[in-house]
């Protein structure tokens, strides 16, 4: 699990995440509970993502917002 980075790789936390994403750090807390973005669970019990995860899970959302596959939900 933890092995899969490679050396030198750029690891994020929750908040840059979010930063990067411009939504909130609950928003990234939904998608990992969702199982919509991977990440890797140091032994401190801090979450870390992959910043090529991060891209590539953003650049599919845009694709889907384009193509008009986002559907809203509400409550």
């Amino acid at each position: 699990m933890w092995n899969e980075c490679a050396p030198g790789e750029k690891l994020l936390t929750k908040g840059e995440v979010a930063q990067l994403c411009r939504v909130e750090i609950r928003t990234v807390d939904r998608w990992v509970a969702a199982g919509k973005i991977k990440c890797y669970r140091i032994p401190s019990g801090r979450l870390l993502f992959r910043k090529r995860d991060v891209l590539k899970r953003d650049v599919l959302m845009a694709a889907d917002r384009r193509d008009g596959r986002v559907v809203q939900t509400g409550r």
